[in-house]
């Protein structure tokens, strides 16, 4: 009897073990333009004005089967010229709505998505694994879903084709190095609210819940590596942006963050590169001050940069 309870223990940790570690195997950069595919088809899902934009919701479909979902926020006064362009990649649950967030936007049109394959649900128990498929799923297929995105925006005539530029913040931030490098006919790249070492920074916050230093390093490891945080890191790609330009927003108050990840970050970084300083917590969808202070700083730089 102890036997065999012992085999169906080895035998679960095996199934588990297989189920988690798989996907992570081999690094999804390496397949990047095989996820991505080609451009197949483009839905309309809703249209809709505000008090200054155009909003509309577009389902992306790949020849490769990878599906996005794009917000594209445009001013609503009409301009006689294309104009730049920000591919904006936020956070889990704002996901495409990101570019809703920004309080006005003039001459420069926002574009932002969803992760695909997450889903914005809560998983108790052992249905957690299923967060970390999702979670999985989604750091291999967004980047490729930038770039997917990526073709459709320069296909559109309001682009200007030369000033595409790519906004990674929060979470986002992580990701959005990995597509800069692969796009070429990106501008410029903003990382924002961002550092080094996906895995340390899931230890720091997760160590504001526990008081343990020693299950917070072994939670932070386990379910970083679960779920391909290591392919991720900017440290491995920021160096490779150039000779483009990279902004890097940070503010020395960032509770979310640790300054020395942050600056090892900006050290990665090759020139021609610039650092940014700010004031204040880190960005949240509910901070509006901080929200409008960093699009402030951003899209105001973009669109003088662009006169």
């Amino acid at each position: 009897m102890i036997r065999r309870l012992i085999a169906i223990v080895v035998l679960l940790m095996l199934v588990i073990t297989t189920y988690v570690a798989v996907p992570v195997i081999s690094d999804p950069a390496d397949d990047y333009f095989l996820r991505k595919g080609k451009l197949s088809s483009t839905i309309v899902n809703k249209q809709w004005l505000n008090e200054d934009s155009l909003y509309t919701e577009i389902a992306l479909i790949s020849t490769s089967g990878l599906r996005v979902t794009l917000l594209v926020r445009r001013p609503k006064l009409a301009v006689n010229k294309p104009l730049p362009v920000v591919l904006l990649l936020g956070g889990l649950e704002t996901g495409h709505k990101s570019c809703e967030l920004i309080p006005l936007i003039k001459n420069v049109i926002c574009a932002s998505l969803s992760y695909p394959g997450y889903t914005p649900k809560r998983y108790a128990g052992v249905k957690f694994f299923y967060r970390i498929h999702d979670l999985q799923t989604a750091i291999q297929r967004t980047p490729p879903a930038v770039g997917l995105v990526t073709d459709y925006l320069l296909q559109q005539n309001y682009t200007d084709k030369n000033h595409l530029e790519y906004i990674g913040v929060s979470l986002g931030a992580f990701f959005i190095s990995v597509p800069a490098v692969k796009e070429q006919r990106v501008s410029r790249v903003w990382i924002v609210q961002g550092s080094a070492n996906p895995v340390a920074t899931i230890r720091h916050n997760f160590l504001k819940h526990v008081d343990s230093e020693w299950l917070a390093t072994a939670f932070s490891y386990i379910v970083g590596y679960s779920i391909g945080a290591q392919y991720i890191d900017p440290v491995r790609w920021i160096g490779k942006i150039a000779p483009r330009k990279v902004a890097i927003v940070n503010s020395k108050q960032d509770e979310a963050l640790l300054l020395t990840e942050v600056k090892h970050l900006h050290h990665a970084a090759s020139d021609p590169k610039e650092i940014i300083w700010t004031e204040g917590s880190h960005i949240t969808s509910t901070r509006k001050n901080v929200i409008a202070q960093l699009s402030d700083i951003i899209l105001n730089r973009i669109a003088k940069d662009n006169e």
